[in-house]
C-alpha cells in the first residue's frame, strides 16, 4: 500500500502535467511538506476540511498554480504579489515554491494560522515568503503589488475593495472562483469596480480532473487605472 506522502506526490505531479506546468523534484518535495505539515497541525487547528491527499493535491495545490497558466497566457511578469487571506497557505505558499524570483507577501487574520504558514515557509527555505498578521479590512503596507490574489474568502465586490488600495498602478486582482458565478455577483462586482477606478479585464478559465470528473475554475481578473 502506498503511503500518503507518495499518493500526494504522484497526485501533485500528474495534475500539473495535465496542466502543463513543469516541476522540479525539489518543487514537489517542498509541497509535500506543506501538506504534511498541514496534516499535523490539523489535529490541533482547523485549517483544511481536505486532508485526502489526491483532493488535496488537486483542489489545493494545483487550483493554486493555475494562476501560473494566466500569467503566462498574458504576459504577466510583476514579481510582486500579495495573497489575500491565505489561510493554511493558499495560493502563496504553492507559488513561492513554484515562483522562487517573485516577491510574496501573505496575510490572515487569524494569528495561528499566520505562524504556521510562517513556520513552513521558514522550514522550506522559502526566502522570498513573508508572512503577516492582519485582518482584510485593516492591514495597510507601504508597498503596491503587481498582483493581488484572493481565494475562497469572500463573494468578489469585497475581494476588490480589499485588492484595490494594495494595488499598483495598472496592477491585477486575480480572484479565484468557480467558472460559473452568480449573474447578480458578477453585476455587482462590476459596479463595485468601476466606483473604485478598476475595471474587468479577463476571465481564465481551466479545468482541473479529480476521480474522472472536471471541475471547472476561473481566474476573475480586475485591473487597476494606470
Amino acid at each position: 500500500m502506498e503511503s500518503v506522502p507518495s499518493i500526494f506526490r504522484e497526485s501533485l505531479a500528474a495534475a500539473l502535467a495535465r496542466l502543463k506546468i513543469p516541476t522540479l523534484p525539489v518543487q514537489l518535495a517542498g509541497m509535500e511538506a506543506h501538506f504534511a505539515a498541514i496534516i499535523d497541525a490539523n489535529r490541533t487547528m482547523n485549517l483544511t476540511r481536505i486532508t485526502d491527499p489526491v483532493e488535496a493535491a488537486i483542489k489545493h495545490y494545483a487550483d493554486s498554480l493555475a494562476l501560473l497558466l494566466w500569467t503566462d497566457a498574458v504576459g504577466v511578469s510583476e514579481a510582486t504579489l500579495l495573497d489575500i487571506g491565505t489561510g493554511a497557505g493558499f495560493p502563496a505558499l504553492p507559488l513561492a515554491v513554484m515562483r522562487p524570483d517573485w516577491s510574496i507577501t501573505a496575510i490572515d487574520g487569524t494569528r495561528k494560522k499566520v505562524d504556521f504558514v510562517a513556520r513552513i515557509a521558514s522550514e522550506i527555505g522559502l526566502g522570498n515568503l513573508q508572512v503577516e498578521h492582519g485582518h482584510s479590512d485593516h492591514w495597510r503596507s507601504n508597498k503596491k503589488f503587481g498582483v493581488v490574489t484572493t481565494r475562497a474568502v469572500a463573494p468578489l465586490e469585497q475581494c476588490i475593495q480589499w485588492a484595490q488600495p494594495h494595488l499598483a498602478a495598472g496592477g491585477r486582482l486575480a480572484a479565484y472562483t468557480t467558472a460559473e458565478m452568480d449573474r447578480d455577483e458578477l453585476v455587482n462586482a462590476d459596479k463595485v469596480a468601476s466606483r473604485l477606478r478598476m475595471k474587468t479585464e479577463s476571465q481564465y478559465d481551466y479545468e482541473l480532473e479529480l476521480a474522472g470528473e472536471r471541475i471547472r475554475r476561473a481566474l476573475r481578473v480586475f485591473v487597476a487605472a494606470g
